[in-house]
């Protein structure tokens, strides 16, 4: 159920509480938004038996970042929730005023959401000396109250990871090595942009920073092996990583304005939109128009093959149409020129995912309790990677 629209206060006596997991490559990004906008909350980690019992409960999803606001109605989806906190609290805003730029910053972090986490669970679970590290700290900190040993429970999320994300999803002997160079080519990219500014747009972070922070931080920032190939080839992003997590709004100089994409460093990241990310969204939603499970999808250095059809990403896909509407023609035409050197700028024909209301926030708590028996298959499976059927029909039980 909808929640009535109204202005809420953060105030240091009456904390919001953020659902969270040290290993989650969008729960660094929130956090790091929350301390940023100087919001107070109390961290809470969620292990399992959070996720079904709190989590899974009031939002009927075991994923997070989630927040509890203090009336008690819920947010969930890191996007909308930065968004949404933005607008309660509009003070520093990460969203450039500059309509051109925005739409551009609110695409570079829809990619670095739904595109570069492939490459971040690549490095991150492909080799060795970060696969055994994560897996240990998984088993511990989020599986610990599994009624198995440890060291099995993070080998087998591991390997969940690996053959649902990864193996079942387009990687391949031929796809591997375009996989696994995304990630450097975004370093060369970033070191170029940052060693000029403090943040990827100026003086002061904006979405886009937080955007491509997901990746940046809990994955290929902390990771071992990932981490030493930043330090070696790129500090100016290890640099931002702790320059970002430690900045506060209040410290930024209020007049600072957001930089444009003319920096050369954004070519790579305009390049990738252009002929690999936004045919991905269009091929996934054609697919998911079709009602077909997986698509191939071709780019100019290789194919990804049987890819998921994600209900999600038409959600996002629609999103972007949206923004991109709001534009003055003569602002739609600026877009258009700034991508034109690497291709056509095409967000599809319109599309209508069904799924706006539901990322509508906030959320009254479904007040759901799962049975025992569900509560078993959760612990073991989690919630599907897509969404739940209740949302795919657009009934959401009471």
């Amino acid at each position: 159920m909808r929640v009535q629209a109204k202005q809420y206060d953060f105030d240091q006596g009456n904390p919001i509480t953020a659902y969270v997991a040290d290993m989650s490559y969008f729960s660094g990004k929130f956090e790091a938004f929350l301390r940023y906008k100087e919001i107070p909350f109390q961290r809470k980690t969620a292990d399992v038996k959070t996720l079904v019992n709190d989590i899974y409960a009031n939002t009927r999803m075991m994923k997070v970042p989630v927040v509890r606001l203090n009336d008690g109605n819920w947010l969930k989806d890191t996007t909308p929730m930065l968004a949404w906190f933005d607008q309660q609290k509009p003070e520093y805003s990460i969203y450039p005023k500059d309509p051109v730029t925005r739409f551009i910053a609110l695409l570079i972090e829809d990619y670095a959401d739904e595109w570069c986490w492939r490459s971040a669970l690549y490095w991150r679970w492909y080799f060795e000396e970060s696969r055994q590290l994560v897996a240990h700290r998984i088993g511990h900190e989020v599986l610990g109250d599994w009624p198995v040993p440890k060291r099995l429970s993070g080998w087998y999320f591991g390997r969940r990871q690996i053959n649902t994300y990864l193996k079942g999803d387009g990687l391949t002997k031929q796809t591997e090595p375009f996989v696994k160079k995304h990630y450097t080519d975004m370093l060369k990219s970033m070191q170029s942009i940052l060693s000029d500014s403090p943040y990827l747009l100026g003086d002061k972070p904006s979405i886009a920073d937080f955007g491509l922070f997901g990746p940046m931080f809990r994955h290929f920032g902390l990771d071992p092996s990932p981490a030493k190939v930043m330090i070696e080839q790129a500090p100016a992003v290890y640099a931002w990583l702790a320059r970002l997590w430690n900045e506060k709004g209040s410290n930024i100089e209020c007049s600072a304005e957001f930089n444009d994409f003319s920096h050369p460093g954004w070519q790579y990241f305009l390049k990738d939109i252009i002929t690999v990310y936004l045919p991905f969204l269009r091929a996934n939603t054609q697919a998911w128009k079709e009602g077909s499970k997986r698509f191939d999808l071709p780019t100019p250095d290789v194919v990804y093959p049987k890819l998921k059809t994600v209900h999600y990403r038409v959600y996002c896909l629609e999103k972007l149409q949206g923004h991109f509407s709001e534009l003055s023609e003569s602002n739609k035409q600026a877009v258009e020129r700034i991508f034109a050197e690497h291709g056509h700028f095409d967000l599809g024909d319109k599309v209508e995912s069904g799924l706006i209301r539901e990322f509508e926030l906030p959320i009254e708590a479904s007040k759901t309790k799962p049975s025992t028996m569900e509560k078993w298959l959760l612990t073991a499976t989690g919630t599907p990677w897509d969404l739940p059927k209740w949302i795919k029909s657009r009934e959401r039980p009471r």
